[in-house]
């Protein structure tokens, strides 16, 4: 992966101005991205496409997605907060997240959020209380934790996570009290960053079957199956996009042959992931024990999920060089050796002074980081827009938020 050459003189400049790490979004080459998708939907407007906000939540972010037609999925109040402010209106936003209080589905309701994915009966139960009581009637999901023979996913996989209730404890719904719901469908979502089309139609097949059966045995019409997402992104050089073609002739099949009305999906680093990019300055060099490591300026203070998942994002050295490539651990500025951003090939001169550009981090960047251990510099946020660069967030220093 590379720095495509009209982003290099922009980045050049914003370097020199800021000096310290940050993140750079490519907003038109998500634009165009969007758009492709959106023609790609118009076959069949059935299968329904969302933003899940979690992947990034910046403001310009949203509203591109809001330009082309994009609901918003949203898991936590300042989430809805955020969206709002962007103009998302309230019929456009999906309420998904495992911890929902009376409290919050109260704050949804008021705020005209009448879609929500319940994951629980007590979820459930309250939320047709306050719907009675506020003289509303929201569309329900009821979110369902399924076996599986599969090992381990970050979203659970076959382990027992707080996502939804399993079959047993959704047939165990009593009735009486979801009167004031209209409960239009099921949503399960297991997996994640997958890059095989086949796997995911093996793992999607059993969802809208097994789900189907649910329906029927809790007398729900089969209108909205919501599969979640699960689409990855390359991190490796070896690894090949998914063609969303696919995904759609594949979530076609689905709906026809098992029924179900509609089916959405909900994309987070499908659809944002490879429109951004990390910046950050080699700070030091050393050989420790036959080892040569880099340490930079940000780390998984910044972009914290190569220490959750142990997966990379890919690196380029920020300018030319004519040596070959060789093997470097890299580090960031944390007292910890949890801040490991992974052993990656750059050029042999790579060294204190030069900058690196990580790619694909335009999901789960920014707000996913660990930002205040050890008080380093938060870093900058940096949008290209209609071919305009602009700098919504610059570098925060501690004690702009230390008290």
């Amino acid at each position: 992966m590379k720095i495509a050459a009209h982003h290099r003189q922009d980045l050049e400049k914003i370097i020199k101005r800021l000096d310290s790490s940050f993140f750079y979004y490519d907003l038109d080459g998500l634009k165009e991205h969007l758009e492709g998708l959106s023609s790609i939907m118009k076959e069949d407007p059935d299968i329904l496409l969302w933003y899940a906000c979690k992947a990034n939540p910046l403001s310009a972010v949203l509203k591109v997605f809001r330009n082309c037609g994009f609901g918003i999925d949203v898991a936590s109040k300042g989430e809805i907060d955020q969206v709002l402010r962007a103009g998302i209106k309230p019929e456009n936003i999906l309420s998904t997240g495992p911890s929902k209080s009376r409290k919050y589905l109260r704050e949804l309701l008021e705020e005209d959020i009448k879609i929500v994915v319940c994951e629980s009966l007590n979820q459930l139960y309250w939320l047709n209380d306050i719907a009675a009581t506020m003289n509303v009637r929201p569309q329900v999901l009821l979110r369902v934790q399924l076996e599986w023979e599969e090992g381990a996913s970050v979203l659970g996989g076959n382990e027992i996570t707080p996502f939804g209730e399993d079959e047993k404890t959704w047939l165990s719904m009593e009735k009486s009290k979801a009167t004031n719901l209209d409960i239009i469908g099921l949503h399960v979502f297991q997996w994640g960053n997958i890059l095989e089309v086949d796997r995911l139609k093996k793992i999607w097949r059993k969802i809208a079957e097994q789900t189907h059966l649910l329906a029927e045995k809790l007398g729900i019409e089969p209108q909205v199956l919501d599969l979640g997402g699960g689409i990855g992104i390359p991190y490796n050089s070896n690894e090949k996009a998914v063609d969303f073609n696919e995904i759609l002739e594949v979530l076609k099949d689905l709906k026809s042959e098992f029924g179900w009305e509609k089916i959405w999906m909900e994309l987070g680093r499908y659809a944002v992931g490879p429109y951004g990019h990390y910046m950050t300055q080699v700070i030091d060099r050393k050989n420790v024990r036959g080892k040569e490591l880099l340490i930079l300026d940000g780390g998984v203070n910044h972009i914290v999920r190569p220490a959750i998942t142990g997966q990379s994002f890919p690196v380029e050295l920020f300018r030319e060089s004519s040596k070959e490539n060789q093997s470097f651990q890299i580090h960031g500025p944390l007292c910890t050796a949890m801040d490991n951003l992974g052993t990656l090939e750059l050029p042999a001169d790579t060294g204190p002074g030069d900058w690196l550009c990580f790619h694909q981090c335009g999901a789960y960047g920014f707000t996913e980081g660990m930002p205040f251990f050890l008080c380093h510099n938060l870093a900058a946020e940096v949008i290209l827009y209609e071919g305009n660069v602009m700098i919504p967030r610059t570098p925060r220093k501690a004690e702009e938020w230390l008290v």
